[in-house]
């Protein structure tokens, strides 16, 4: 005997149950779908404008000032890194290692292990892979996830590629 796991569509006031693991029931589904290639477009258009290159730059430039650590800013900004972004972003071909979407826009080289739990493999060819941006936010979501927990930074130094590449593709489903 197999139970199915269900919740509720994601969908405001929908009361339709879907199986666990998909978002919307059929009904919504479809303008699900529509909601996502409208904000991908509005997305992509204000990208291609000077004001958006503009508030995008603003954006990072308050990242870097404000949440990243310095440290970790510092080694971001430097030749070496900027090295071998480049050779792991040409080695990669451009791919994201997880589901193979082409990373065009930015070259989006991460740690496998990431920088603060193993900061000696920072520049470490074996612990850098080029991902897209949603695989990539979902690897951080996973990171954060694992570092709260009890001696989560010493979990994060050992887990493997492979284990990153299903935990993701699990999200992804």
């Amino acid at each position: 005997m197999y139970l199915i796991k269900l919740k509720h569509c994601n969908a405001r006031g929908c009361t339709k149950l879907v199986k666990q693991g998909t978002d919307f029931c059929p009904t919504h589904q479809a303008a699900d779908l529509q909601r996502k290639q409208s904000y991908i477009k509005q997305r992509d258009k204000a990208k291609s404008t000077v004001k958006g290159k503009q508030l995008a730059n603003a954006h990072m430039a308050h990242y870097n000032a404000v949440t990243r650590d310095p440290q970790a800013n510092s080694f971001y900004h430097s030749t070496q890194w900027k090295r071998m972004r480049d050779y792991i972003y040409s080695r990669d071909m451009g791919m994201c290692q997880v589901c193979g979407n082409a990373v065009t826009n930015r070259k989006i080289v991460d740690h496998i292990h990431p920088l603060k739990a193993s900061g000696d493999e920072r520049l470490s060819q074996d612990n850098l892979w080029t991902l897209c941006y949603r695989c990539h936010n979902i690897k951080t979501a996973l990171e954060e996830s694992i570092k709260e927990q009890s001696n989560g930074v010493n979990k994060l130094a050992h887990i493997s590629k492979q284990w990153w590449v299903k935990a993701i593709k699990e999200k992804i489903k």
